[in-house]
C-alpha cells in the first residue's frame, strides 16, 4: 500500500474521531439529538398564546348598544332609538351579587340615555351608566343579572411595564349596526410606541399619553380590551387611526384610580394646578446653557394655585413631591395622585432667555409649594 494512501486513511479516521468527539461534547449523537428536537407544529402551538387568550377573553367583551330618547312636539310621540355601537369589558363582579361592572369609552356612551350589553352567546341585558370621566375618555357601567357562562372578570394588568415590540392583542365587536356585528373579533400585532403625545387620539380634555399599536382596528372596537401576552387587560382601544397600521389605546394604569372613583362616587374629582405644560428633552441635571429634562410651563392661568405660588412661563419643573418629572405626563400623574388639601412641593429651574427664546446662560433653582384646587 502506498504511503499516501495510508496517510489519507489515517487523516479520515482522525477527522471522524474529532466529529464524534464534537457531537459528544454538544451532548448527544446526531440520532438522539434529532429525537429530542420538537416538531415545528409543537414549537408554534406552544409559543403562540393568542388562541388560549382569545378563548378566555372573548366571552367577557360585550357589544355595547347606546340608545337615546326622542319626543316629537307635533305628533307628541316619544321613542327610543339606537344611536351607536361599541364594546365594553367585564372587569369586576358585584360584591354579594350576580352582576358586575363594565369598562368602556366615554365617547361610546356620551349621547346615550339607555344602554344594552349584548354578550358573545347572544344574551342581552340592560346596563346602567355608573359614571364617566370625559377627561380620559372612560366610562363604567353596571349590570345586575348573572353574566353568561364562561364570562369572567378580566385581569387588569400594569400598562407601565409595557415594552415596545411586545405582543398586543385586541378583542372587540366591530360592527356597522345591531345586526351587522362580528362578535368577539380578535386582532393582534405589537406595541409600536409608548407615551404618544399630541396625536389627538381619543376624546380627551385631560392630558393623557396613549399606547400606539399596529394591530388592525375598525369601528366597534372602541371600549374593547388591549391585552398583553399574559392575557391581562393593559389598555382600551380608542379607534383613532393616524395612518395605516397606526392605532391608539388608553393605557390602563393612569386611569385605575379614576375607575375606582367612578365606582365609589359616580364621577372623578381631580386636583388642578392651573398651568399648561409641555415636555422638553435635556440633560438629567441642569446645565448652564441647557435646561434639564422635565415639564416646561407654557402658560399660567391668573389666580390659580400655580400663579399664587409664583410659577412663570418657561419654568422647568423637574420634581413633584420628591418624584422626578421627566415629561408633562409625569407632572399630570403627580398632580392626579395628590389628595385634597395636600400641598404639592415642586423643584423648578428658571433660566434667562433672550428675545429670540434662546437661553442666555445661568439659572435659578427654586422650591415652590402650592395648594391645589379640586375640580370635578
Amino acid at each position: 500500500m502506498k504511503y499516501s494512501t495510508i496517510l489519507s486513511r489515517l487523516l479520515a479516521l482522525v477527522l471522524a474521531a474529532l466529529m464524534l468527539t464534537g457531537m459528544l461534547a454538544l451532548g448527544a449523537p446526531a440520532e438522539e439529538a434529532a429525537e429530542q428536537t420538537p416538531s415545528y407544529d409543537l414549537i408554534y402551538s406552544s409559543s403562540n398564546p393568542i388562541p388560549d387568550i382569545a378563548d378566555r377573553v372573548r366571552p367577557s367583551v360585550v357589544q355595547l348598544i347606546t340608545k337615546a330618547e326622542s319626543w316629537d312636539a307635533v305628533t307628541r310621540i316619544s321613542d327610543v332609538y339606537e344611536t351607536g355601537y361599541g364594546s365594553a369589558c367585564y372587569f369586576r363582579a358585584l360584591e354579594g351579587g350576580e352582576g358586575g361592572y363594565l369598562l368602556s369609552n366615554y365617547h361610546v356612551v356620551e349621547d346615550g340615555d339607555a344602554f344594552v350589553a349584548r354578550w358573545l352567546d347572544g344574551t342581552e341585558m340592560d346596563v346602567e351608566l355608573v359614571g364617566y370621566d370625559d377627561g380620559t375618555d372612560i366610562a363604567v357601567l353596571k349590570f345586575e343579572d348573572a353574566a353568561p357562562e364562561g364570562a369572567k372578570p378580566l385581569t387588569i394588568g400594569d400598562s407601565d411595564t409595557l415594552r415596545i415590540g411586545e405582543l398586543a392583542i385586541i378583542v372587540g365587536n366591530p360592527s356597522t349596526g345591531y345586526d351587522d356585528v362580528m362578535f368577539g373579533s380578535v386582532s393582534a400585532g405589537i406595541i409600536s410606541g409608548l407615551e404618544r403625545e399630541d396625536v389627538n387620539a381619543g376624546n380627551f380634555n385631560h392630558h393623557i399619553t396613549t399606547i400606539q399599536i399596529d394591530a388592525a382596528l375598525t369601528g366597534g372596537y372602541s371600549g374593547g380590551a388591549l391585552l398583553n401576552a399574559k392575557g391581562e387587560m393593559v389598555g382600551i382601544p380608542v379607534i383613532y387611526t393616524l395612518g395605516e397600521g397606526m392605532n391608539f389605546c388608553i393605557p390602563i394604569s393612569p386611569v385605575k384610580d379614576f375607575i375606582e372613583q367612578i365606582i365609589a362616587n359616580g364621577s372623578v374629582v381631580r386636583p388642578r394646578m392651573g398651568v399648561t405644560v409641555i415636555s422638553i428633552d435635556g440633560p438629567d441635571e441642569a446645565m448652564r446653557r441647557f435646561p434639564p429634562a422635565g415639564a416646561q410651563v407654557y402658560s399660567v392661568e391668573k389666580g390659580t394655585p400655580a400663579d399664587k405660588a409664583g410659577l412663570q412661563e418657561k419654568d422647568v419643573i423637574t420634581e413633584a413631591n420628591g418624584e422626578r418629572v421627566l415629561s408633562s405626563q409625569d407632572l399630570v400623574n403627580a398632580v392626579d395622585k395628590c389628595g385634597k388639601d395636600q400641598p404639592m412641593e415642586l423643584k423648578v429651574y428658571r433660566y434667562e432667555y433672550d428675545q429670540d427664546g434662546n437661553v442666555k446662560g445661568g439659572y435659578e433653582e427654586l422650591t415652590l409649594t402650592l395648594e391645589l384646587e379640586i375640580i370635578d
